[in-house]
């Protein structure tokens, strides 16, 4: 489900209200956690920048939501969390917000936030690890 939306804002107004509560949830977190994160949108999602790198985004597609992490190689801290969580490389996809999910996805935001220049993706938007 392609949004067409210029700020944060728009893009959380654009969709269906269950899913804009439980996104504005993860949004809380990523705040919460990282007070001088800067959001912006980033193909078409909502994105937050620590220090001028993105390093999680989130989305409402058509069946489902996701966050998105950035530097994808520190999700291997969590293999073991998201045996049971339908995922991809840096995707992690959800129906439904529940407390054990957004436990769980604080504790990805935190460590992701913190361990980010550790990446061997950090300072890169596509991907491709560092070769230096």
């Amino acid at each position: 489900m392609k949004i067409d939306a210029a700020t944060p804002e728009a893009y959380f107004d654009a969709i269906p209200e269950e899913r804009r509560e439980q996104l504005l949830e993860i949004r809380k977190l990523v705040k919460r956690a990282w007070p001088k994160v800067k959001e912006d949108m980033h193909q078409g999602m909502p994105t937050y920048h620590l220090d001028g790198q993105p390093f999680l985004s989130m989305a409402s597609q058509k069946n489902f939501m996701a966050i998105y992490v950035m530097p994808y190689d520190l999700l291997d801290a969590f293999n073991k969390d998201l045996k049971a969580y339908d995922r991809g490389r840096s995707c992690i996809r959800f129906r439904r917000l529940d407390d054990d999910k957004l436990e769980l996805f604080d504790r990805i935001i935190k460590y992701t936030g913190s361990q980010y220049p550790e990446s061997r993706f950090y300072g890169t938007y596509n991907g491709k690890a560092r070769t230096s």
